[in-house]
């Protein structure tokens, strides 16, 4: 028995003038002049909170087959993650419905997501043009292999929505930072800023000037991180909280580039703590990092 269902997810707050574009085959924003059939399902929720989801122009859609993975949630999140990487794009999923095909025909449910992408006041560029579609949509493919690989960047994923979504900058730091050291930690042991930052500047930055000013700006945003982990608070003062979080999340952006650009970084980040020492030991060769 094939339970196969059409995914409808209304989009808010998407501020595109364009009509359809796919993200992968089978995922795709459609602009709609009326809503999908989805009569008996507006009991569930107050007229209010439906007709501002109902009313977005664009929808994200796809077909899901009852129990394959990614899930429906896991695909809505890794589209939302993906325009996230790209920007700070304000877009954001309230309501999922599921409409049934073949034998889920007589199937229609509806789904409230309470988590939401929290973002920081001043730096929402709600426009979005083609180019930065064609972006999002790449790091979509890449993301979703790695969803369905559930491997340590999967783990990495998870975290870096857990920061997206929390809406307390001390716990999206950490969730920021925890992502950065899962994608980055090659071995236990003391020393380790200097290896996640010599490890990341030598994978986002070309040449020894660039690859410095990387390193000095992982190793000061992952001390913010250990003053919060530590009951340091006091060395954070309270007009650098969401600068210092800015600044966190515009590094997971260019690591999550860096990752996502390129097959054969993404495939040696999955091996064990050996074979990824191995390959950043061969991405580093020649780059002494700054004292």
């Amino acid at each position: 028995m094939t339970r196969r269902f059409d995914i409808y997810a209304p989009l808010q707050d998407f501020y595109w003038p364009g009509g359809d574009f796919s993200f992968s085959p089978g995922v795709t924003v459609k602009r709609f002049d009326e809503p999908p059939d989805l009569s008996g399902l507006q009991s569930f929720v107050s007229k209010p909170e439906w007709e501002r989801a109902t009313d977005s122009d664009h929808w994200l859609t796809f077909q899901w087959v009852d129990g394959v993975e990614p899930f429906p949630f896991e695909v809505i999140n890794l589209v939302l993650l993906s325009l996230w990487l790209v920007k700070p794009i304000r877009s954001q999923v309230a309501l999922r419905f599921e409409i049934g095909r073949e034998d889920a025909a007589n199937e229609k449910t509806m789904s409230r997501l309470l988590d939401r992408f929290a973002w920081i006041p001043g730096t929402i560029d709600p426009d979005i043009a083609d180019d930065d579609l064609r972006r999002a949509s790449s790091y979509y493919v890449a993301l979703e292999t790695l969803c369905r690989a559930r491997g340590r960047l999967n783990n990495a994923m998870v975290l870096t929505v857990a920061g997206c979504w929390s809406h307390g900058w001390q716990t999206a730091l950490i969730c920021h930072a925890a992502a950065a050291e899962t994608i980055l930690t090659c071995a236990t042991g003391r020393g380790l800023t200097r290896r996640l930052a010599t490890s990341y500047a030598c994978l986002v930055a070309p040449d020894a000037p660039s690859r410095d000013a990387a390193f000095r700006e992982f190793v000061s945003l992952y001390s913010a991180r250990s003053d919060i982990v530590h009951g340091r608070m006091h060395n954070i003062a309270k007009t650098d909280t969401l600068p210092t979080l800015l600044r966190f999340q515009n590094l997971m952006r260019r690591l999550w580039s860096a990752v996502l650009s390129s097959k054969k970084l993404a495939s040696a980040l999955e091996l064990d703590d050996a074979g990824r020492e191995a390959y950043l030991t061969r991405v580093q060769t020649g780059y002494t990092a700054p004292p």
